[in-house]
């Protein structure tokens, strides 16, 4: 078997099906992340608090940046987001209220 895929040189990585759906359990948690930030961002906006909004954005990007980097070989990566995330997401939806 080669070490390479069919679709032009891209390394093949076999994965289960429980990896599949720990990477997307990741992704999704990313994703709730960022949800909850684009609801505390548009409420500090619209209290005029600029600075706590941009304070949100800044921690936003770096959700979607870390969804950007995240892949489904990185097994400590999704590790580490699927251990962490529960915990900020449950603090950023007490803020919501």
């Amino acid at each position: 078997m080669s070490d390479f895929s069919a679709v032009g040189g891209v390394e093949s990585h076999e994965w289960s099906r429980r990896d599949a759906a720990r990477y997307n359990a990741a992704l999704e948690a990313i994703d709730e992340a960022i949800a909850c930030y684009t609801r505390l961002r548009n409420r500090a906006v619209s209290a005029h608090n600029d600075i706590e909004a941009e304070r949100l954005r800044a921690e936003q990007s770096a959700c979607v940046a870390e969804q950007q980097r995240l892949h489904a070989e990185d097994r400590a990566g999704v590790d580490r987001v699927l251990a962490e995330y529960p915990a900020l997401i449950s603090w950023l939806r007490d803020r919501i209220g």
